[in-house]
């Protein structure tokens, strides 16, 4: 498939014509939203993706309001309770088996709206009925400036006119090396991974996430509509070294928690495992020119505190509505207001995430029982404080 065909079949005559003209590289999550909210007010962008269509969607995803909120936006509300599962309940256990701290999230959702278990690609699928049609297999090669708009190079040599480029293309962005120098953004290492599997959900809690974190491991189970998605984190080396399978015997034997033990016990083996590193990253600024980040691309997140998706899906909203009043010879403006606007709150959700790395990913034993001492009195009132503070951007 040429990068011609790729702009006839998405109506080039409607690009070339209208109000804006933006291409918008990467249909992850945000990339398909800020598509589904820009269509919605009568822009036409383009949307191109370098992977496959039949690519791996992912894994499990905890969607907190922040992001639940923007599918009520697109209409998209009732289709997304059909596809995820309500989540109440938060538990942290020990190694020996005890519920080391308890949370329900009555509250959160009484006051901001539903906290819901989804798979990744269910979410993208319900997205992209609303975002219009992905090029797959397709990626820029060159970005010019020019006076007025800026000129986009396709693989096989053709070019086109944009008014904005919108790089949501991930967390190792193509798009943000091509328009920030190395000392504007970078990496957050923890020396930490995870295998992400799927198991069958059984008879397993249907709204409870569930997690263990010992000395130099931890496993989570985090239940979405018709099956169970296990996490089985440790450094990253020894995750590497054992593979999935093998670390899961290492240290499944060990676990005294009936939940978690028969969830790794009944993982879908016909289902490649994912090693997710845990990394993150933050560029210092988002645009520069007619070129814009959003989402992973802007501020990476670790999955430690369950914000990422919702963050990329509000950021989204964000730079959506500053485009709806912006123009094309005013596109700066534009983008400096969004950055303005969204960049704090993504910084502070970051840091939160970043926060929880360092509480659950410790590899001495003295420290994990300092850890899980302290955790004791981190009430539920605190965590409800600090996921308002996202939440609200404060």
């Amino acid at each position: 498939m040429t990068v011609h065909a790729v702009l006839r079949d998405n109506a080039p005559e409607n690009v070339a014509v209208a109000r804006l003209r933006i291409l918008i590289v990467g249909a992850g999550i945000a990339g398909t939203t800020l598509a589904a909210l820009l269509r919605q007010r009568g822009e036409n962008p383009v949307i191109i993706e370098r992977e496959r269509a039949d690519a791996r969607p992912g894994f499990m995803l905890g969607l907190m309001p922040l992001g639940a909120r923007v599918l009520n936006g697109l209409g998209l509300a009732e289709d997304y309770l059909r596809s995820s599962c309500p989540i109440s309940h938060y538990e942290l256990f020990t190694n020996r088996g005890r519920t080391k701290q308890e949370y329900r999230f009555d509250a959160l959702i009484n006051e901001f709206g539903a906290y819901r278990g989804i798979e990744r690609g269910e979410l993208l699928t319900l997205l992209g009925r609303a975002a219009g049609p992905v090029r797959f297999e397709t990626h820029i090669t060159d970005l010019t400036e020019e006076p007025g708009f800026i000129t986009v190079a396709f693989q096989d040599g053709s070019k086109q006119k944009f008014d904005l480029v919108i790089g949501a293309d991930g967390m190792h962005s193509d798009v943000r090396r091509r328009i920030l120098r190395g000392h504007e953004y970078a990496y957050w290492r923890t020396g930490w991974g995870g295998w992400a599997m799927w198991a069958d959900l059984g008879e397993q809690q249907r709204d409870t996430f569930s997690e263990l974190w010992s000395a130099g491991w931890g496993a989570g189970v985090y239940p979405v509509k018709r099956r169970l998605g296990v996490f089985l984190g440790g450094r990253l080396t020894d995750l590497e070294r054992a593979g999935a399978l093998g670390f899961a015997k290492e240290h499944g034997a060990r676990l005294k928690v009936k939940r978690l033990r028969e969830a790794l016990d009944s993982v879908d083996t016909s289902v490649p495992p994912f090693l997710w590193k845990m990394e993150d990253c933050r560029a210092r600024i988002w645009s520069r020119g007619r070129v814009v980040l959003l989402g992973d691309a802007a501020t990476a997140f670790l999955p430690t505190a369950g914000i990422g998706a919702s963050m990329a899906m509000d950021s989204a909203a964000a730079l959506a509505d500053e485009l709806s009043r912006a123009d094309a010879a005013h596109m700066g403006y534009a983008l400096k207001l969004y950055e303005r606007r969204q960049k704090p709150r993504v910084e502070l959700a970051q840091a939160n995430s970043r926060w929880l790395a360092k509480v659950m990913f410790v590899n001495n034993t003295a420290l994990v029982r300092l850890r899980d001492q302290l955790v004791r009195f981190y009430t539920m009132k605190m965590l409800l404080n600090d996921i308002s503070r996202v939440m609200e951007g404060r």
